[in-house]
């Protein structure tokens, strides 16, 4: 389990017990990515995204959009892109399951080897980050 162990004053560090990253707080980010990549809606809006089919239901309203064929293909690429960044995101969520498992064994093994410096808790998170489309604000650990 995380908790915050914070001094009188607010200030602290954060511990993170054994297990944890690799065990309930890797359950809960796949269980995000599972939530944007799965069920019906997921599979209908990949159905939207092509060019296949009649998208039923689909009405100009004002009229404003013009042909059928205008709107479907705005429509399927309204889809298209959105589908695609919720892949991204899942990917991303993925990513980061594997690097919380990464810290944890670090973490697991440094207890009987060596403290995990902050340079290599930054490298192992990195990608994480950058599958987020972040980038790190600090430099790698030189040699």
């Amino acid at each position: 389990m995380a908790k915050d162990e914070s001094d009188d004053d607010g200030t602290g560090t954060f511990k993170v017990t054994e297990g944890w990253l690799k065990g309930e707080a890797r359950t809960k980010v796949l269980g995000l990515r599972d939530l944007l990549q799965t069920g019906p809606d997921y599979a209908t809006l990949g159905e939207y995204a092509t060019e296949s089919g009649v998208h039923k239901g689909l009405l100009a309203g004002s009229g404003t959009l013009g042909p059928d064929a205008t709107l479907h293909k705005m429509f399927t690429q309204l889809c298209s892109s959105f589908k695609t960044q919720l892949d991204t995101l899942g990917n991303g969520f993925n990513t980061l399951s594997i690097d919380m498992a990464t810290v944890d064994t670090i973490l697991q093994d440094s207890e009987d080897d060596a403290a995990l410096t902050a340079a290599e808790m930054n490298m192992e998170l990195a990608s994480a980050l950058k599958a987020f489309g972040g980038t790190s604000t600090t430099a790698p650990p030189g040699p």
